[in-house]
């Protein structure tokens, strides 16, 4: 599928920025023309966002908005926070991490002006953070922060159009968890765990959502008439049908309210179901394994049982081509499965006749 080419449509000028979703649709910008400020975004076809741009302008567009002021990087780092913040597509620990990150960094390079962040002023906020005892993996994501508020900067048209320096930090000892759960491991976990946390973790392994999708789930997002969950993720909102004992048990929180889902106190959710799931995985004596492994699992069951490679996609929130290259591990059993299906090696060959030298005969 090829990328839709922009549009322009009177002051309004379309664009795609990413995509497309396993549904075909793609992910619009509409800004006016020779300026930087969105007026919307969000998925569809091309005829779906040109009807969205006709609508802006049938309706007049709105004021310019008042250029922005950045004198130091405090103040860019504050107002680009802000920014993020009346995003809806971030969940609250993202919005959490950038502020813990914003205000390292504001410590230590608020006072400067933006043009004078350079290499040098880069390394010194390294050198400072892990001379404070700040360790490299947190250093990391500070810079990678620093990184992305710059590069909304830029945009916004806040600094000049120069890359931020690169700088690296040393990070050891940090291993990702690629593993992916036996269905049997994940029911010997589940035994373990209790209330709220428990019932996260069977929803991460029934739906394979995202733990921000499950973190954020709300009361209304239970759909009793249908039997559905709307999951809403990076890649925009998705119905998934729930098997029946699943839905039986959030029935009884089913209601028209913006109210959690989930019982879980204080702002973290995805990281207490993340910590009561490493927990489990420890009680249950099973290897241990995230929330994304269980994603992973999802798309294997899925696959295995014969389901289509799109279906599966829709169901999981990705496009084919991604769930495909990141989330399906071809294991050893797939392969020998495969053999046995396709019945390779039974051939139907007629027996041969040895005959004087060793030479076969064809009978």
């Amino acid at each position: 599928m090829s990328r839709p080419k922009p549009v322009a449509l009177g002051d309004v000028r379309l664009s795609v920025v990413r995509g497309p979703r396993s549904d075909g649709r793609w992910y619009w910008r509409a800004r006016r023309s020779g300026a930087r400020d969105t007026l919307w975004s969000g998925w569809a076809t091309r005829e779906e966002a040109i009807a969205q741009a006709e609508r802006l302008v049938s309706e007049g567009l709105p004021a310019p908005a008042l250029q922005l002021c950045a004198d130091t990087m405090a103040e860019l780092l504050a107002t680009w926070h802000a920014h993020q913040r009346a995003r809806h597509d971030l969940s609250p620990e993202t919005i959490l991490s950038y502020d813990k990150a914003r205000r390292h960094l504001s410590a230590l390079l608020g006072d400067l002006p933006p043009d004078a962040l350079d290499r040098p002023r880069v390394e010194g906020y390294r050198n400072d953070r892990l001379g404070e005892g700040a360790s490299p993996r947190l250093v990391a994501l500070e810079l990678r922060v620093l990184r992305i508020a710059w590069t909304w900067a830029v945009e916004a048209g806040l600094v000049p159009d120069r890359p931020l320096p690169s700088v690296r930090v040393k990070v050891q000892g940090f291993v990702i968890n690629h593993r992916t759960p036996r269905p049997e491991e994940v029911v010997r976990v589940l035994d373990v765990l209790r209330g709220e946390h428990r019932l996260a973790v069977l929803l991460l392994a029934t739906t394979g959502a995202r733990i921000s999708e499950v973190a954020q789930l709300r009361r209304c997002d239970v759909q009793p008439r249908t039997g559905r969950l709307t999951l809403r993720g990076k890649t925009g909102a998705r119905s998934f049908p729930l098997p029946e004992a699943v839905l039986a048990l959030l029935l009884p929180r089913a209601e028209q309210t913006e109210a959690p889902l989930l019982a879980i106190e204080g702002r973290h959710r995805a990281e207490a179901i993340r910590s009561a799931l490493r927990r489990a995985c420890r009680r249950a004596g099973v290897p241990r394994f995230t929330p994304h492994g269980l994603r992973r699992m999802v798309v294997d069951q899925l696959i295995r049982a014969g389901v289509d490679v799109a279906t599966a996609a829709s169901l999981t929130g990705h496009s084919v081509e991604v769930m495909l290259r990141h989330y399906r591990k071809v294991s050893d059993d797939d392969r020998a499965e495969a053999v046995r299906k396709a019945g390779l090696g039974e051939l139907d060959v007629e027996p041969r006749a040895r005959v004087a030298g060793g030479e076969e005969e064809e009978g």
